[in-house]
């Protein structure tokens, strides 16, 4: 039965990242609690997550990449996923389970702020936040919305911020799964993991690219405001939950 949900968890995630262009490692995330260990289940969400930006890539409306933007946030961003592969080989089931819930609840709530602080803007700040969003991605699979956040604050041109998120996740999805290798933070169970939910995970894709071309502004707004809302109550329920295990499982 866990292993139904998180393919329906997979599913879910990559028809909204099919509609939107984003959130699928952020939905994603939630089915780590149906698994046995994270350390198998976050390397399958890194390796669908870049595929899925490959896709995203081929379609020239949204390949435009902002590359004077993308150099910068991809050093700070690979600087910091080979830390965020340090930080995961280090975890325990339980604790990487805690802080995936965790960074899940804070990303979606993120993304739900429409309007980012001006004082984000900055390159400094901007710098700062590829190389925590390089940590998050590389540990836990999740932290985009944060990286977008600092892009639209920026006034960046909407045309290529899909290209541009697209190119720095799917670089920064790739370096993570090199050093979590390197390391030895990647369980053999991943193998399993991709022969059977990578089905469900394009097909879901599809179903969302079908979706999106029906959908109006208009009601694309509302499914990513809904879609973000709900992460963030799953994300907090999931973070309760999480804690409560922690504290009633025995060390």
């Amino acid at each position: 039965m866990s292993m139904l949900l998180f393919g329906g968890v997979t599913f879910l995630a990559a028809a909204f990242r099919g509609v939107t262009g984003f959130g699928y490692a952020l939905i994603a995330a939630l089915g780590l609690l149906f698994l046995p260990s994270p350390a198998a289940g976050i390397p399958f969400i890194l390796v669908s997550d870049l595929l899925l930006t490959c896709f995203l890539l081929l379609d020239r409306e949204q390949g435009a990449v902002d590359w004077a933007v993308a150099r910068p946030m991809l050093a700070m961003g690979f600087a910091g996923a080979l830390c965020g592969s340090l930080i995961a080989a280090s975890l325990d089931d339980g604790t990487s389970r805690l802080l995936v819930a965790v960074t899940v609840f804070a990303a979606a709530c993120v993304a739900l702020v429409r309007e980012p602080p001006h004082w984000l803007r900055h390159r400094t700040v901007g710098a700062g936040i590829a190389f925590i969003v390089g940590v998050l991605l590389a540990a836990f699979a999740v932290g985009g919305p944060l990286i977008a956040a600092w892009l639209l604050a920026g006034g960046r041109d909407r045309r290529t911020i899909k290209g541009t998120l697209a190119v720095f996740f799917g670089a920064v999805d790739a370096l993570s799964l090199a050093g979590r290798a390197m390391v030895g933070a990647i369980d053999p169970g991943v193998v399993g993991l991709l022969a059977t939910f990578i089905g469900p995970t394009l097909a879901g894709f599809a179903a969302g690219r079908l979706l999106s071309a029906r959908l109006s502004l208009d009601g694309w707004r509302r499914l990513a405001s809904g879609g973000l809302f709900a992460v963030a109550v799953a994300g907090l329920i999931q973070t309760a939950v999480t804690l409560g295990l922690n504290f009633t499982t025995p060390s």
